[in-house]
């Protein structure tokens, strides 16, 4: 464990001012950069030295089973909440992307400011009815834009083996959007813990699945199907070894 609290405040020591430095930089600069090209080089960047810090750090690996599944036209991403790692790691497979996020994040000085240039969809969470219209609405612009959204129904994180109650955003967004959901499951809590400091090594597993099309299909019934589809797959793979 004390290896593990080593690497993880090394991480720090090296993510936070490099996230800090590379904010300030674009947040002078990106208003130039005409999009998508501003999210590829912001946000694509970021995510990139961020994996690769994760990898040779903290030494968390990666296997991604189901790339065919992404499909090459706008879509809604619905994935399970466990950790700060797949908000930067999907930006690296489902790309260019708007994330749903809360609105606070966009009043943190240098990275708000920088994030908020990047067309996230910002709630506000103590207002549930009007943030399901923010993703409703906002979201169906971005798609339209050719911006895939990413949206965790659970809401907030959860712990590893858990999977909360799934908010019907997502399903309603695809439908108004007519565009397909894909659902994601991974596993990052078994090593990077929401309720612990030091990260542990190992080899997180996430897998894309089959598009789901919103159709002719209630939300609550097209919801479900997501729901299920990443609980089975969370089962799995809390069962299987670590791959260290």
């Amino acid at each position: 464990m004390w290896w593990a609290t080593i690497r993880t405040v090394v991480f720090y020591l090296v993510s936070v001012p490099f996230t800090l430095t590379w904010a300030a930089v674009f947040g002078l600069i990106a208003y130039m950069i005409p999009y998508p090209l501003r999210y590829y080089l912001v946000i694509g960047g970021w995510a990139r030295v961020m994996h690769l810090c994760t990898l040779y750090i903290l030494g968390i690996r990666v296997r991604v089973h189901g790339r065919a599944n992404i499909p090459q036209q706008a879509c809604v991403i619905v994935a399970n909440h466990q950790s700060a790692w797949e908000t930067y790691f999907l930006q690296l497979l489902f790309h260019p992307q708007s994330q749903v996020a809360k609105a606070s994040l966009l009043k943190i000085p240098l990275f708000g400011w920088t994030f908020a240039m990047m067309k996230p969809i910002a709630i506000d969470r103590n207002n549930r009815r009007q943030a399901m219209t923010q993703v409703v609405e906002l979201g169906s612009q971005r798609i339209a834009e050719g911006n895939s959204v990413l949206i965790f129904p659970e809401g907030t994180r959860a712990a590893p083996e858990q999977l909360l109650p799934f908010r019907q955003g997502g399903a309603l967004l695809a439908k108004k959007a007519g565009c397909v959901m894909v659902p994601v499951s991974h596993n990052s809590g078994q090593y990077w813990r929401n309720d612990r400091f030091a990260k542990r090594a190992g080899t997180i597993d996430i897998h894309i699945h089959p598009a789901l099309d919103a159709g002719t299909r209630e939300p609550a019934d097209l919801m479900a199907s997501a729901a299920t589809t990443i609980q089975s797959q969370l089962h799995a793979l809390v069962g299987q070894p670590s791959g260290q």
